[in-house]
């Protein structure tokens, strides 16, 4: 089913923050015809898709995106140059693509925003994989790929499109072993987080590093005389009679317009984590204090949305944090990753603040957001403990369970002497729940409740682990509320199982395909880390995939 929930207008802020960090990837099967430059784009009857009315789009989120109408820029443009297939960006999925359809004669040209290439699969850390040769080697007993479906099923309250999972799982080792074949070399191949991964089907990258990877396909995309342009961006596709046939172009290193013809289009730009207005346009999340690791704008999505496309339903991979910071600062690692205790709006608890050590993000996060404030509730004693005693039950990449937070009450003084509204403090729990705006004496029960059960050893109200029951009783107690991040989007453009953009009748706009998160429709709102590596697999996947597609249909 496609979703088109278009808002003309939004009240809400554009909420930018944050720095990168990601996911992407994944591949296909094997190789096709070669391609020349000058080759018939396509001998088949294209169905034309008409494109939407300027009036449609959402203009907060077009705002943050580096995107620009056909008309506009077609003006601009000094000149124009052909090939077979541009491509735009270069994570895993655009990457693959590049190189891949290079591999088959293709002349390709790829278009990165950035100074270097990677995108945010450049911050992950390995793969899924399933029948690899690495596996084989490894003695690695597999699941079946009906073990794997059903897990996600069963996650995702059966809502996932099973067969699209079935060619997915079933391509996964063969992306691992292309990998291989390029020269690339995989640590590893293991579970992911311990308890956290069901599946030994997660392929270490090098050094736990995805960045290696995509220095391993430039090379491969160097040799194979891919194009490559950093600091140039397509700010629109460009059409005729329906038909996508090429791109403008921006070179952010000298601000000139111009136009590449093209027989194919596959657009990789990595997902609108930095495009709060968007994320609310196609999601159910709330971005007012939100904020994120992702560099994506959203300009694949909103420049096919111009030609057309219909739009997917779009999961987030999320993390939480606390207004003002990253993920990566103290406050956040010591409030949002430690399984302390958690109160809503009410003073009421409402979860297992283990979730996050048992079942890592997505599920904790679920778990936040399902209240319209959550706030973490210490005291001094903890305060203490993470800054020079015992240090933090548990932490994240860099942090690890033991280690200190030295500058952690530094942080939660200066959020408090800022008045930004997010953390409080106060010398008694009613004093604190004042400060907050919560019924004092409601609150006070839901901490009296929680320290009998600590003393008790047993949480007989959700279940938390009995290592991580910790009373709240030495003042001053501290409220620091937790906001959503986003890592990253998945999802957004509807495509079919080769990767070709349709529009919202499901019919294929000639020429368009788009690869990584923003085609990514395994998910439904959260993803699975007990299939991790999952995302940056299917982006690499969907590259190879709209590649050999590309090269069939339009230069065969």
């Amino acid at each position: 089913m496609t979703h088109t929930m278009h808002h003309p207008t939004l009240s809400r802020r554009n909420f930018l923050k944050g720095a990168v960090i990601g996911g992407a990837g994944i591949a296909t099967t094997g190789l096709l015809a070669a391609c020349s430059a000058d080759t018939q784009s396509n001998n088949t009857e294209p169905e034309e898709s008409a494109p939407q009315t300027e009036s449609t789009y959402n203009p907060e989120a077009r705002e943050v995106a580096n995107v620009e109408y056909e008309q506009d820029v077609a003006q601009k443009a000094s000149e124009t140059e052909e090939c077979d297939i541009v491509v735009l960006g270069s994570g895993a999925g655009g990457l693959g693509a590049a190189v891949r359809a290079a591999e088959q004669g293709a002349h390709v040209v790829l278009l990165e925003k950035a100074g270097e290439l990677g995108g945010s699969t450049s911050g992950t850390e390995g793969m899924f994989g399933w029948g690899s040769s690495l596996q084989e080697e490894s003695d690695v007993e597999l699941p079946l790929v009906a073990e794997l479906i059903e897990e996600e099923l069963i996650y995702s309250n059966y809502r996932i499109d099973a067969a699209l999972w079935k060619r997915f799982i079933e391509a996964s080792g063969k992306s691992v072993d292309w990998l291989r074949e390029q020269g690339y070399v995989f640590d590893r191949v293991d579970v992911y987080k311990g308890q956290i991964s069901a599946f030994k089907c997660y392929h270490w990258w090098a050094d736990e590093k995805g960045s290696t990877m995509i220095s391993c396909l430039e090379e491969k995309a160097k040799e194979l005389g891919v194009d490559i342009r950093t600091l140039t961006l397509g700010v629109s596709l460009m059409t005729d009679n329906g038909n996508v046939v090429g791109v403008y172009a921006r070179d952010d290193s000298n601000d000139t317009y111009y136009g590449i013809k093209a027989k194919a289009v596959i657009v990789g730009t990595g997902g609108f984590g930095l495009n709060n207005a968007l994320i609310e346009q196609l999601t159910t999340w709330d971005m007012t204090y939100g904020t994120t690791r992702s560099t994506g704008t959203g300009d694949g999505v909103i420049m096919s949305e111009d030609v057309g496309a219909g739009t997917y339903m779009t999961s987030i991979l999320p993390r939480t944090a606390v207004e003002g910071y990253t993920v990566y600062d103290e406050i956040a690692i010591g409030c949002c990753d430690n399984p302390l205790l958690f109160l809503n709006e009410n003073g009421d608890r409402f979860m297992n603040e283990g979730t996050y050590v048992t079942s890592y993000m997505a599920l904790y996060v679920n778990s936040i957001i399902s209240q319209k404030k959550a706030y973490t509730i210490l005291d001094q004693a903890m305060v203490d403990r993470f800054v020079s005693g015992e240090g933090i039950f548990s932490g994240w990449r860099t942090y690890k369970t033991g280690m200190n937070l030295p500058e952690f009450q530094t942080q939660l003084d200066e959020c408090i002497s800022s008045n930004r509204g997010n953390v409080f403090r106060g010398e008694t729990i009613e004093e604190l729940a004042e400060a907050m705006g919560v019924d004092p004496d409601n609150m006070k029960a839901n901490v009296d409740r929680y320290n009998e059960m600590c003393a008790n050893g047993f949480d007989e109200d959700f279940l938390k682990g009995k290592e991580y029951l910790t009373p709240v009783e030495t003042g001053p107690f501290y409220a620091v509320r937790q906001d959503p991040s986003v890592t990253n989007t998945i999802g957004g453009l509807d495509v079919n199982y080769n990767n070709e953009v349709v529009n919202k009748d499901g019919a294929v706009i000639p020429g368009l395909y788009c690869v990584g998160v923003d085609a990514c429709k395994l998910y439904k709102e959260t993803y699975n880390y007990a299939m991790s590596g999952g995302l940056v697999s299917y982006c690499l996947y969907s590259g190879l995939n709209a590649a050999d597609h590309a090269v069939a249909t339009y230069c065969a």
